[in-house]
Order: structure tokens, then sequence, then C-alpha cells
């Protein structure tokens, strides 16, 4: 469902409910020349802008609607400005993104960077009561606008005894434990979340430049959290 542009005058008429009532503040709205109502004419065209912006954020958040970021969308996904026409440039970054996020691509980038990829989970099932579509398109699916887990061990013997260093810190100057900077339980085995305690793990290159190459391989849409295995 599309979001909808509503007559600017509404905006106008709600904002003036927001000041007080009575006769003085109806005969400055009455002025059409007075502060307050210059005020609510202001606002009114901020309001109806942005409004109107949220309508393009929609049609921009999916290649098969987006025009105005395509460059945008070719940067991160083709590293390069394609040629040819908007359906062509469309038809290439939706091939090129289906072969993008999968688990065998994130599991070398995992390797190179000294870790080994365990699994992607999705903690949270989305609830989904229908399908919005623009023309025959569908606008989403139920994974687009994704929460997900990256679970990792740690296989660098220098970067595993700096993290291991660290949590150990953590523990000795928190009363709280490991438990106060998070820790997650997926597959029956505890593991420890970096994105919840990036400050332990912060100037650990490995980590970070394996986190930084595998973000720079999602969407905008993807909120993914690293989990990792010592």
């Amino acid at each position: 469902m599309g979001i909808v542009n509503s007559n600017p005058e509404l905006y106008t008429a709600s904002l003036q409910k927001l000041f007080p009532q009575g006769s003085y503040w109806e005969k400055q709205f009455a002025n059409i020349d007075s502060d307050c109502s210059l005020f609510c004419k202001a606002k009114t065209d901020e309001l109806f802008r942005f409004r109107c912006r949220m309508a393009d954020l929609q049609r921009e958040s999916v290649i098969q609607t987006a025009g105005e970021t395509l460059e945008d969308w070719e940067r991160v996904i083709l590293d390069t400005k394609n040629t040819g026409t908007v359906l062509e440039r469309r038809a290439m970054l939706l091939s090129r993104q289906a072969q993008l996020i999968n688990k065998s691509i994130m599991a070398t980038i995992a390797t190179k960077h000294g870790l080994e990829l365990i699994d992607i989970v999705f903690p949270f099932t989305p609830a989904f009561f229908g399908f919005s579509f623009f023309g025959t398109s569908i606008f989403s699916r139920p994974a687009y606008f994704s929460v997900f887990y990256i679970i990792s061990v740690i296989r660098d013997d220098e970067m595993r005894a700096a993290a291991k260093k660290r949590i150990k810190n953590a523990m000795e100057n928190s009363s709280f434990g490991l438990g106060h900077f998070g820790t997650g339980k997926f597959l029956n085995q505890s593991y420890f979340i970096k994105e919840l305690a990036n400050r332990i793990f912060r100037g650990i290159n490995g980590l970070d430049k394996y986190e930084k190459e595998i973000t720079g391989k999602l969407l905008a849409s993807n909120i993914v959290y690293f989990l990792y295995k010592l």
C-alpha cells in the first residue's frame, strides 16, 4: 500500500489545533500575515515535503522501483555504475544481488580473516498478513527487513588470544561478569556477542575487517549481529 500525500491544508489545520484556544489565537490565525500563521505555513511546507519523501523512500528501498538511488545500489552491489535503461540496470542489480548474499561467500570471507563461519541464524519470525504490490512485482518478502546473527569461530591464534585476554579483563573489572556485556546461546552453545560489547574487542583488526567486509555486502535493511565462539 503506497503512502498517500494528504492535502497540505489539513497539516495547517492540525498544527493550529496544537495552539491554545481563545479569541486571541483565532485573531492570529485569521490574519494570514501574523507570526502564528506564518509559523504554521512554514511547518506545513516542511511536513508536506517530508511526507512526500516518505513515499520516495518506500520506492527507493527496493531495486524493483528504485530510480533516484540506482547509482547507490550499483555502487554497493556492483561496485561500478552500470549503463543501459533503467529496467536493464534494475535487472542487473537483481541478478547480482541474488549472488551476493549467501552463506558460501560469507564463509570465504570468514576464512580470509582467520575465522570459520558456523551458521547464520534468523532469531525472529516476522508476522505478515499480506503483501504489497507495485504493478505485478512483490514489494517485499518476509526476510527483506531482517535481523540475523552471523556465528563464527575465531581460528586465528593471535586474534583468539587477544579476544580471550580482553574478555578476562572485562569479567575481572565488572561486578556483573560476562553477562554484563552480552552473551547469546544458539545450537546449545554459548557465544560472545561482539556487537553488544564493541568496546572490549575494539582494535582487534581481524574482527573489525571481517565485519566491515561482511556488512559491505549486505543491504541497509539487513540488521546483523556478529557472535563469536572462542
